[in-house]
């Protein structure tokens, strides 16, 4: 028994022993990932769970859709709603004053019997043409307008909005020169309550329609709208104050710059001493750069225009070269290897070659005969005919050579040698004959 006992004890010490030590001994990762022995219990189990799963997921996913057809037929719905109620408040106006009325909100009549009060508030800082423009549609919205401008003190605006550039006063006295403002409240309240309205006697509040969250408020004119005392103006796109001075700290240096340039000192623009060395440094770098373009230009320039004469002058010269050519083109070549050329391709034949050519001929054909008349010759008419002969030759040089200076006078050289040796030879045959 005692064995049993300690063995076996009662059920639950024993289950409760077990499931220490299993805790002990694993973590709670490994106690709820343990696996189980395969059985086909267990097989059959595991199955189920698996498209217990499937089936709650299809579930999840037809809730789903059916939450999001619901969601698109109550918008669907609501914007129906919006759409007839749009167009009630249509017709309750005229249309000329259809544009003037807020989206989701009734417009009021204006009053006949007198002028027209129309509020306009604003910042106004660094008056500019969206301002311009904002209040000349509410000037000219409706006939006989007295229009208001409202204008936060510093204090106030500083708080809700920002720093502004221009004080409360320079504000006010901007916008008491503008043309279409009749009025200017100074110190006005950041947001207009009705008790403001009725001790100005305001019929309505001139803005454009997009919501103006501040204060805490998703859209401080929404009280108005919902008076009906609301008047909507258009903005100008592209303009603003904001933009305005993001374009300044954008351009930081440049107005740095530009004011240095005017004379003011560092101080007066509280930069310090290494920010001024640095955009002086700055500017001689971009007035070197601009000096180095304007000369590269200048230097191209005279390039070009060295280029163009250099190039109109060899142009000349080719052309004249050309005339010249042409001018002696009809002229026969005068160069000793032209004359060369020409004996032996037959392109020239002045009438020394013929005569000579002829002579040889005679003197061929009967040398004998030539030799006995000249043996019978008597002195008068051998002096005669190398007279003749001379003059016969020096004729045929000048008529071959004419402008060739140089081969005319070795030709005439050659005809006096020639004349010479005829001579003695004459004096030769004479002596002899009279022998």
């Amino acid at each position: 028994m005692s064995r049993e006992n300690s063995n076996t004890p009662s059920g639950t010490p024993g289950k409760g022993s077990n499931f220490t030590g299993l805790l002990r001994t694993a973590s709670l990762s490994t106690l709820f990932n343990r696996k189980r022995p395969y059985d086909s219990d267990g097989d059959e189990n595991s199955t189920s769970v698996v498209n217990n799963t499937s089936d709650d997921s299809t579930h999840d996913e037809q809730a789903d859709q059916h939450f999001s057809k619901r969601s698109k037929t109550a918008k669907a719905v609501e914007r129906q709603k919006f759409l007839e109620q749009e167009q009630k408040y249509d017709s309750e106006l005229p249309d000329e004053y259809k544009k003037f009325r807020p989206t989701g909100f009734r417009f009021n009549l204006p009053p006949k019997d007198r002028p027209v009060r129309i509020y306009a508030d604003g910042v106004f800082d660094l008056f500019h043409l969206g301002h311009m423009r904002q209040l000349e549609q509410a000037k000219k919205a409706l006939p006989n307008v007295t229009l208001i401008c409202g204008i936060p003190s510093d204090f106030e605006t500083h708080k809700k909005k920002g720093l502004t550039v221009l004080s409360d006063y320079q504000r006010c006295e901007t916008l008491k020169h503008c043309r279409w403002v009749d009025e200017v409240i100074p110190n006005a309240p950041w947001c207009v309550t009705p008790e403001f309205l009725k001790e100005h006697k305001i019929d309505y509040v001139a803005h454009d329609d997009l919501p103006y969250v501040s204060d805490g408020s998703d859209d401080i004119y929404k009280p108005i709208k919902e008076k009906g005392m609301f008047l909507t103006t258009q903005r100008t796109e592209g303009i603003s104050t904001s933009d305005i001075i993001t374009k300044i700290i954008r351009d930081y240096d440049k107005y740095l710059m530009r004011n240095f340039a005017r004379g003011a000192t560092r101080q007066e623009l509280n930069v310090s001493w290494f920010k001024k060395n640095e955009l002086e440094f700055k500017k001689h770098i971009n007035d070197f750069r601009s000096y180095w373009k304007k000369t590269n230009e200048n230097f191209n320039n005279a390039s070009r225009d060295l280029y163009f004469e250099v190039r109109e002058y060899l142009l000349n010269k080719s052309e004249q070269k050309d005339k010249k050519h042409h001018k002696n083109k009809g002229k026969k070549s005068s160069s000793p290897a032209s004359e060369f050329a020409a004996n032996f391709t037959g392109d020239r034949e002045d009438k020394t070659s013929r005569r000579r050519r002829s002579h040889s001929h005679q003197s061929s054909s009967s040398l004998l005969g030539n030799f006995k008349d000249w043996m019978n010759k008597t002195d008068s008419e051998l002096s005669s005919s190398g007279k003749s002969a001379k003059k016969a030759k020096s004729n045929d040089v000048g008529e071959v050579n004419g402008d060739e200076n140089e081969a005319a006078n070795d030709e005439e050289n050659e005809a006096d040698h020639e004349e010479e040796e005829e001579e003695e030879d004459t004096k030769t045959l004479v002596s002899r004959n009279s022998k």
